[in-house]
């Protein structure tokens, strides 16, 4: 589901001051894609994401006329996903390791002939697993730039670190992904 910068900040305001059900909709249709894959990113659990996600847009539809004073709602509602998988990740009921396994986009079978797919298939599966292999920070600012599409200074604000940093973190991850796909390609 595609919203327009304009169309956003109109479901916004419904829900804010009018608890409108079907803006509401609109809201989670577009932000819940973007959270889960952000969330199951750091996470690597289905299940504890989708949980997450939903307490998130669940706290939208809670705020009442304060929703309307956010500025920025994808960036809030990043945020808040973050520090809730933080959160999540720190308490006691967090008791295994990160997943390596990766939501993958599939192509369709007719975009390309079976020799393109299984290369492409090989390349993603190596960025991927060159990705996994990043600490966490560096990580979630590749995936938040590359994958997200957020800008350099939202990903700053999300992540609370300076842009110098961001772009530090995006250097060693290009770098360690082109020394991999180089080896790769020999």
């Amino acid at each position: 589901m595609k919203l327009s910068a304009q169309e956003l900040l109109y479901h916004q305001s419904k829900v804010a001051y009018y608890r409108d059900e079907q803006s509401y909709k609109h809201l989670f249709l577009y932000f819940h894609p973007v959270l889960f894959r952000f969330s199951f990113n750091i996470l690597g659990d289905k299940s504890i994401s989708e949980e997450i996600v939903s307490d998130t847009m669940l706290k939208i539809w809670e705020m009442g006329n304060k929703l309307s004073q956010i500025q920025h709602l994808k960036l809030f509602l990043i945020t808040t996903v973050k520090n809730a998988c933080f959160t999540y990740l720190s308490s006691k009921k967090y008791q295994q390791s990160l997943s390596d396994s990766i939501d993958n986009e599939e192509f369709s079978s007719n975009a390309a002939n079976p020799e393109q797919l299984y290369i492409y298939s090989e390349v993603n599966q190596r960025v991927n697993k060159v990705i996994a292999s990043l600490p966490m920070k560096c990580q979630m600012v590749f995936r938040l730039i590359k994958e997200e599409g957020l800008s350099y200074k939202e990903v700053s604000k999300v992540l609370e670190i300076s842009q110098n940093t961001i772009e530090t973190h995006m250097r060693i991850a290009l770098r360690k992904i082109r020394m991999d796909l180089q080896h790769f390609l020999k």
